[in-house]
């Protein structure tokens, strides 16, 4: 059943002891509650440990010829109002670490989660979707629910220390035996904690596993659809869920193998302390009482054994989640400001690319030595063939990924040497993939300029021509969309990214091939507004559009990572290089002269 795990090598990236300080240092602000919490667990083992006493002088006294009625009262009520105590203590330690819980994991998602919003595009680039939401929800929980393992640690192994002093007064003889059997205690659970963090992680990477094909299987449903599939999709998600089960047999395996064996260990004491108690009580040794006592204690002796004995592959299991955590909190974003960068507020919008290199795998170059300089209020189109570089391009001027050397200014200004914040608020970028998220149409378009009113909305609609649709919605700007923009077309969805956009006015606009999934009526829209929206802005425009294009300053041809042509549509129609072969290859078919030559020869066709 756990083949392949005792012998697995994996260097674990955190130490035991960084992961532990990391913890203590995460518990600091809440040590208001700890102390709480810590002082409820020292009058509930205080409460505990008095009890057998009470029982023990009670047994003692009745054996006595003339024993004393109020002196067993006594110790009843004794016995009763540490009892009730106990409870008390419970009750107030259970309520005040049901507070503490929810608010440490609530701060813990909230760091994870502002985490992420810090990181670049490469971070996104390797972890998944699925991957981030397990971290956040179940490995969060995993390692939150370590809090009332300590404190339960912390009050058990107070109970076995004190226990086993009193063990020790009662019966000397009595406690080696009790003594002999920890070590075989400890070193189960010192080798089932070792299993446990394998199992652990296996475990958590198969429910990444689960999470990812189903998040896969959902958002791709359409896809799967269409080509049906939807057998084949049921048939890996099947052996993912049965790894998944595998892994899960393996953790419940291992969780539930420590108390049986712990209680084996403590029953064969028990009954050896049981006989030879029996044998002194007949011998004259030791009282009843006595005997009666050290079993009681004994019990308690074991009872917190037990309980560590889950608790050490349990917190196993919630560091292996913690260790997942911390990767994350540790992540180093590749995009990094200079320390003396300050806010721009308004940008002119001139760009220099000045001998640029880009990877995003070390020694594959995307950019090398790549040189442009886009003037103020210029609109730019770039072509080429899938690879060129195009998207990389704008990527780099986005600040979504950090560029190995040279420089990216504008307005002479090195971009890092302004704040990621401010410089990104001077930038509108539109793709092909518009994302819209749920709610509704206003506060998708406001989503980058919270403060805007309904009047500004209703301005940017108006500038990209999209009142007309939105006219019909059943309530107009206030009609709810649903994820990822569900509910609008995919051209309502692009004129909706454009008045986003145009909502901040930004100083420079990207257009990453924001026109090429339109239909024809609403590219014939957009084209209308695009001469307003372009105007007094730099502009770069990535197209598959021949319209989008033929209206630009002026047109770049990259290939592999170089611009190896530029010039205006005609220029560079009539030098017949690359842009000649990329405009027959993709977009001659879109100009109205192509057309009227294909309609004059099927007429001559038909007449012939």
């Amino acid at each position: 059943m756990f083949r392949g795990l005792v012998g697995e090598k994996r260097v674990p990236k955190y130490s035991d002891r960084e992961l532990y300080r990391r913890y203590l240092k995460r518990l600091i602000p809440f040590k208001r509650s700890i102390l709480f919490i810590v002082l409820f667990i020292l009058l509930l083992t205080t409460a505990d440990i008095i009890q057998p006493l009470m029982v023990g002088f009670a047994v003692d006294e009745f054996e006595k010829i003339n024993p004393s009625f109020i002196f067993i009262v006594t110790a009843g009520t004794s016995y009763l109002i540490l009892r009730f105590i106990q409870f008390i203590a419970f009750f107030l330690h259970r309520r005040e670490l049901g507070k503490f819980t929810p608010f440490f994991l609530e701060q813990l998602r909230l760091d994870v989660f502002d985490k992420i919003q810090e990181e670049d595009m490469s971070f996104y680039d390797t972890y998944q979707s699925a991957e981030l939401n397990t971290r956040i929800s179940n490995d969060a929980l995993d390692f939150a629910n370590t809090i009332a393992l300590i404190a339960d640690f912390i009050g058990n192994v107070l109970i076995s220390f004190i226990t086993f002093g009193i063990l020790v007064w009662l019966n000397p003889i009595f406690s080696i035996v009790t003594a002999i059997s920890v070590p075989f205690i400890v070193f189960s659970m010192i080798f089932l904690r070792k299993l446990s963090r394998k199992v652990s992680i296996a475990y958590r990477k198969a429910i990444e596993s689960v999470n990812g094909e189903m998040v896969e299987a959902i958002e791709g449903i359409q896809v799967s659809k269409s080509y049906g599939q939807e057998a084949k999709i049921s048939s890996n998600f099947d052996i993912t869920n049965e790894n998944y089960f595998k892994t899960n047999f393996r953790m419940t395996s291992v969780t539930h193998s420590r108390r049986p064996l712990v209680s084996t260990i403590s029953s064969v004491t028990l009954l050896i302390i049981i006989y030879l108690g029996t044998m002194q009580i007949s011998d004259g040794i030791e009282s009843a009482g006595t005997i009666l006592m050290y079993i009681l204690y004994l019990q308690r002796f074991f009872r917190p054994i037990l309980i560590l004995a889950n608790f050490f592959p349990q917190l196993a299991s919630g560091m292996a989640a913690f260790e997942r955590i911390l990767e994350i909190m540790d992540y180093q974003p590749r995009v990094k400001q200079n320390p003396t960068a300050v806010d721009v507020n308004g940008l002119n919008g001139v760009i220099e690319f000045e001998n640029v290199d880009f990877s995003y795998n070390e020694g594959q170059w995307i950019l090398k030595n790549f040189n442009l300089k886009i003037a103020k209020g210029e609109k730019l189109a770039v072509v080429g063939h899938t690879g060129a570089g195009k998207t990389s391009l704008v990527a780099l001027l986005a600040r979504y990924y950090e560029f190995q050397s040279g420089t990216i200014k504008i307005d002479g200004r090195d971009i890092r040497d302004m704040t990621l914040k401010s410089y990104r608020r001077n930038l509108g970028m539109v793709e092909q993939d518009s994302f819209l998220f749920w709610g509704t149409i206003e506060e998708n378009i406001k989503y980058g300029r919270q403060d805007a009113t309904e009047e500004d909305v209703m301005r940017a609609i108006k500038a990209v021509h999209a009142e007309e649709f939105i006219g019909y919605l059943p309530e107009g700007i206030k009609t709810q969309v649903g994820e990822r923009g569900k509910g609008l077309s995919m051209g309502q969805r692009q004129l909706v990214s454009f008045a986003r956009a145009i909502l901040t006015d930004p100083k420079i606009l990207i257009l990453d091939e924001a026109t090429s999934s339109v239909d024809a009526y609403t590219e014939a829209i957009i084209q209308e507004a695009l001469e307003v929206l372009l105007s007094d802005r730099t502009s770069i425009i990535i197209a598959h559009r021949l319209s989008t294009i033929v209206n630009a300053d002026r047109i770049i041809v990259m290939d592999g990572g170089q611009i190896i042509e530029e010039g205006s549509h005609d220029s560079l129609l009539n030098k017949g290089g690359k842009y000649s072969q990329l405009y027959k290859q993709y977009f001659e078919h879109q100009s109205l002269e192509w057309h009227d030559k294909r309609e004059e020869s099927v007429s001559g066709n038909i007449d012939d």
